[in-house]
């Protein structure tokens, strides 16, 4: 079977990638030599409170994103053809969990970050049935978060790509710079301008931005919609309103992207992507190519001095990560032990006013339950806590490296915290004020009183058992049993507060020395993760200099080798270009 020439280019260009240290650009071709030609996939792009959840439902005429307050996903959502309604959670374990599209905003909002890969949505829609897929990203902000991050993957496998922007005011530099980062890696953009509705002046701000796009390069129509407008023409049946709405063309260039044939779109899918990733790296080697240029006119004692500055600096990198993560180690771990105190320490303070008030005979087996069940919840939100300030700690030591990291962080492990073996409170010893012990204790009390009262009345002659001193030992008798009844209840209540304090304690003993064996762990973790990089890169130091001693030919080679590789990646570069104008429409040449 002949194999397609998109196809040999790609994967030279994608081993270019691999030998060259570029795993993410290899990733992205990976990807794109992987894709499904059966789907096509259109990515939603644009800022926070743009209008693209709106924007969505209304291409859609269903309710699928998450709009206004409402929680959305930090995940992208993708949305398939599928003959009845539905949703599925895909965790991070690539674990499905079915939901219902109506709960799945809800769904979202209780789930904890970092738990989802992806949402996958399937309504019945006519648009979607010859294997379109809209994915809704999201939202793009800072270049760190992780949101960012994830949106912009979707850029890896998607040929078509919608940016949002509302007609408030025309686009920003970073809208501006998010396109062209877009165009330059997806053959397919438009930009779709909402909120027409609500701003007279859109179609001043229209023109602004297509002068803007065109003046920075960036092939991509301006199409203005009004989801408002197209939700209530949907409602109506109003054909004239909603071509009002600005939707029909929209549509349109969704459904062309759609109908294009399988081959092409990938083929065009893989110029686009070889001639980014080829750009990018001959970029990168340029650089390093006059570096060696400039370096090979550089006397040996200069090179010298400069790989001995690079080392001095390379110690004080050294130095201030140990001492970054030392410092911030001692403060998780006293951070961890004071919140898990603290949690108890609320515990304990509701045990004594529970005890305080009530009767441990009556309110002790719903005590017992409310203790587990809030344990459990306080331990787990500190281990929580503690695990997320780790993850914080191994990027605060990353950062210290700067541009040198260029790998992943170490799994930390922190995944269980292990409430489900906490013991259940051991109910106390409840001494009970039983009928015979009530008799007993109020002969004992009736006694004084008839003897007082019977030696008293007998002065008036009155024997010593008279009516007067048996109501007296009455009285004496119930308030005999009286006060040993409340003495008997407050044994209860401080038998009970120190059965429950005890256990109490015994959690947070158990979980701070856990905890602080977990950190300990995080620590050796990545110190010993850190250590081996610093180690690399002293490696790398020092084979500079064994490099800078051998002299100015070994420079020149490998100077040399560096051109005739940006050669092979310019040559590259114009094949796909070539590619590209048989399957379609390419963005702007490499510059020579």
């Amino acid at each position: 079977m002949t194999v397609p020439a998109w196809l040999e280019v790609l994967d030279e260009t994608l081993a270019a990638c691999r030998a060259h240290g570029r795993a993410d650009l290899a990733e992205r071709l990976r990807r794109r030599r992987d894709a499904d030609p059966g789907r096509t996939r259109l990515a939603v792009l644009g800022f926070p409170k743009q209008g693209k959840g709106y924007l969505l439902n209304a291409v859609l005429n269903a309710p699928v994103c998450a709009v206004g307050d409402a929680a959305t996903p930090s995940v992208p959502t993708e949305i398939g053809y599928a003959p009845e309604p539905g949703a599925t959670l895909v965790g991070q374990a690539r674990e499905r969990i079915p939901v219902a599209v109506e709960r799945l905003t809800g769904e979202l909002g209780a789930r904890p970050a970092g738990t989802l890969r992806r949402v996958e949505v399937g309504v019945p829609r006519e648009l979607l049935s010859a294997g379109l897929v809209l994915i809704d990203t999201p939202a793009v902000g800072d270049p760190r978060s992780p949101r960012t991050a994830a949106a912009l993957d979707v850029l890896a496998d998607a040929p078509a790509v919608m940016l949002v922007s509302d007609a408030t005011a025309p686009l920003t530099a970073a809208e501006l710079a998010l396109a062209r980062h877009v165009r330059t890696w997806c053959p397919h953009v438009v930009l779709a301008l909402t909120k027409i509705d609500v701003c007279p002046g859109w179609r001043a701000v229209a023109e602004r931005d297509r002068a803007a796009l065109a003046e920075a390069g960036i092939d991509a129509p301006v199409l203005p919609v009004s989801a408002v407008v197209r939700q209530a023409a949907a409602k109506a049946g109003d054909v004239e309103l909603n071509a009002q709405s600005g939707f029909p063309a929209l549509l349109a260039w969704i459904a062309e992207q759609g109908a294009r044939g399988a081959e092409q779109s990938m083929a065009l899918l893989a110029a686009v992507g070889v001639r980014a990733a080829a750009a990018e790296l001959v970029d990168t080697l340029r650089t390093r190519a006059e570096a060696a240029g400039q370096d090979a006119g550089i006397d040996q004692t200069t090179l010298l001095n400069r790989a001995q500055r690079r080392g001095d600096e390379l110690r004080k990198q050294n130095l201030k990560w140990q001492n970054l993560l030392a410092d911030e180690i001692a403060d998780l771990s006293a951070d961890a032990e004071y919140d898990l105190r603290e949690r108890t320490r609320k515990i304990v303070q509701h045990i004594d006013r529970t005890f305080d008030e009530g009767d441990p005979a009556k309110v002790w087996p719903d005590f017992a339950a409310w203790l587990d069940e809030t344990l459990a919840e306080a331990v787990e939100t500190n281990y929580g806590w503690m695990a997320a300030r780790a993850e914080w700690i191994a990027q605060a030591v990353a950062a210290v490296f700067g541009t040198r990291y260029e790998r992943e962080l170490p799994e930390l492990r922190l995944d269980d915290s292990g409430v489900s073996t906490i013991g259940e409170v051991g109910p106390p010893r409840i001494e009970r004020f039983k009928i015979g012990q009530k008799a007993f204790t109020g002969l004992r009390g009736s006694y004084g009183g008839v003897l007082m009262f019977g030696l008293v009345t007998s002065l008036a002659g009155m024997p010593l058992i008279n009516p007067v001193s048996i109501g007296a030992g009455a009285a004496f008798a119930a308030k005999t049993i009286h006060d040993e009844g409340g003495m008997r209840l407050q044994r209860r209540q401080a038998a009970a507060k120190a059965a429950a304090q005890r256990h109490v304690d015994d959690v947070f003993l158990r979980f701070s020395k856990e905890s602080r064996d977990a950190i300990r762990l995080v620590q050796r973790r990545l110190r010993d993760h850190f250590t081996e990089l610093a180690e690399e890169l002293s490696e790398e130091l020092t084979a500079e200099r064994e490099t800078i001693i051998a002299g100015s030919a070994e420079r020149e080679r490998r100077s040399a080798a560096l051109r005739r590789e940006i050669d092979r990646l310019a040559a590259l570069h114009k094949r796909a270009g070539e590619l590209g104008l048989l399957a379609g429409r390419m963005p702007r040449e490499l510059p020579a």
